[in-house]
């Protein structure tokens, strides 16, 4: 097999698997209200899927080949929910939440922090 052969081949197999995973692109611009809409509807499709592939491997007996086939789906579903969790995480940002950090202060913490010891 020659190596342009193999690289065409490559092609057109990414192409495929950018094809199958452009459902999971959320299009919708971060400012918009449309875009959580969007971002739950293909995050819940991923982990609900997820559920199912793990589900299928716990009750299923699966040849070694459908075994494999699946926990490469699996690997990819938990690939595409880090992808919407990092979508989620910078949308987040965009709209000045910057993480899960409150600091509540008891009455006596506040009076300590004045000049206190």
């Amino acid at each position: 097999m020659n190596i342009k052969y193999r690289y065409k081949n490559l092609e057109i197999e990414l192409l495929k698997e950018l094809s199958n995973l452009d459902y999971y692109n959320i299009k919708t611009p971060f400012t918009s209200r449309d875009f959580w809409k969007e971002w739950q509807e293909k995050f819940n499709k991923a982990y609900l899927t997820k559920i199912a592939l793990r589900n299928i491997i716990r009750t299923q007996k699966l040849s070694r080949k459908d075994y494999l086939r699946v926990k490469n789906l699996l690997k990819k579903y938990e690939d595409i929910i880090s992808y919407l969790n990092s979508l989620k995480t910078i949308a987040l940002s965009a709209r000045g939440y910057m993480g899960s950090y409150y600091i509540e202060f008891e009455e006596d913490d506040e009076d300590e922090s004045e000049g206190g010891v």
